[in-house]
């Protein structure tokens, strides 16, 4: 929901899941009367949590058309995502294997930008930053303690990437 110039929304990684189907599955259950609850007569934001293998099932047949007639049917948007976890966020220990892959590897990359292409189809035009994804903040601390570690990181062509990212927002340079 918007408040002032700002987005207040429900972020959907405090349930598990890995899975499109199981993500759809907490979606349908649980936003619809979180919404009730607290935005009953306006659209309401959400915040999607993506493993990447959560946002390929994206690419199924159908998936994407179904999860558009659910936003539609429920007042919903989706004007952020959280791409910080790739892989397994529930379940399971996290700590260091959270940040991985990290952005010295091309993974990351790829990840993010799939994310940026769902989430350029999901944004609504009243979103003034076009939409956001949260990511990592370059590697855990012990993946990057070293000068060379550093600088894998800081060799990353960063302008570049986000230009990727950003160009398929929509959001221009």
């Amino acid at each position: 929901m918007k408040l002032g110039g700002s987005h207040l929304g429900y972020c959907t990684n405090i349930h598990p899941g890995e899975t499109w189907d199981e993500i759809r599955a907490n979606l349908e259950r649980h936003v619809p009367e979180v919404k009730r609850r607290v935005c009953p007569d306006a659209p309401f934001g959400l915040g999607l949590r993506l493993s990447c293998v959560a946002a390929r099932d994206l690419g199924r047949p159908g998936a994407m058309a179904e999860f558009a007639d659910f936003l539609r049917r429920e007042s919903l948007y989706v004007f952020t995502i959280n791409g910080f976890p790739y892989g397994p966020f529930h379940g399971t220990r996290v700590k260091e294997g959270v940040y991985l892959p990290d952005w010295r590897d091309e993974a990351r990359l790829e990840y993010t930008n799939l994310l940026a292409d769902l989430l350029a189809q999901w944004v609504p035009a009243g979103v003034d930053s076009g939409g956001s994804i949260s990511t990592v903040p370059g590697a855990f601390r012990s993946a990057a303690g070293t000068a060379a570690r550093v600088g894998e990181i800081t060799g990353l062509d960063v302008p570049a990437a986000g230009r990727s990212v950003r160009a398929q927002l929509g959001a221009g340079l």
